[in-house]
Order: structure tokens, then sequence, then C-alpha cells
């Protein structure tokens, strides 16, 4: 099994949703920061995963703003959900960072950045 930073902060947190495609409820403001080549993690946090699902990362300058496409994910299935599924962030000057869940799966699932720097 690889490796995995179990060290969340809550604050990292794009929310939740269960059985259902769309936006996850929370948008974060990086502020100054960023989280170039950090993952986007996809957790099951409340009972099993089926189907399968892709992850977009959305960027915007302003929160009510267009938000773009920064990065998409391929299928992603149970598998590498239970594996430590995490989508790699490429380097992006937006200031508000949200994500979106597309496919038909069922289970409750959160997206949450993982501050553990990559390559």
């Amino acid at each position: 099994m690889n490796p995995v930073n179990f060290l969340y902060d809550a604050l990292n947190s794009f929310g939740r949703l269960t059985a259902a495609a769309g936006n996850f409820p929370d948008i974060i403001n990086l502020g100054e920061a960023s989280i170039e080549r950090m993952t986007v993690d996809l957790k099951v946090p409340a009972g099993p995963f089926t189907g399968s699902c892709t992850l977009t990362i959305q960027g915007a300058d302003t929160e009510g703003g267009t938000y773009a496409t920064i990065v998409a994910s391929g299928s992603i299935t149970a598998a590498m959900i239970n594996d430590g599924y995490g989508l790699p962030v490429p380097k992006t000057g937006f200031k508000f960072i949200r994500v979106a869940i597309a496919g038909t799966y069922t289970g409750t699932v959160e997206a949450i950045i993982n501050s553990k720097i990559g390559k």
C-alpha cells in the first residue's frame, strides 16, 4: 500500500456529496497561497462506494466569477479510491478553487486538498 498523508485540515475540504453529480458544496479561497504540486484526494467517509466518477478542479479569480477547468481526471473506480486516489494540481493563478464530480455512483464522497507536496 502506498503511504498516504492522513493529516487533513477541515479547512481543506470541499465538502461531501452523496450519490450526486455536480459541484462539491465548498469553495476554497486560496488568497495568496498555491496548491501547485498538491493533490485533491477523493475519500469515502461513509459507506461503500460503487460505480465510477470523474473529478474536475476549477478555478476563478472571484468567488462568484466564471470558473475555468484547471485539470480533469479520467474515470475513477472504487478500487482507485481504496488505493488512495489523488488528482495532481498543476500551477495555476486562480484565487478561488472548487471541485466538481460527474458520473454514476453510490455512497458519500469527500474531496480534500492533500497538502503533501508531490513532484
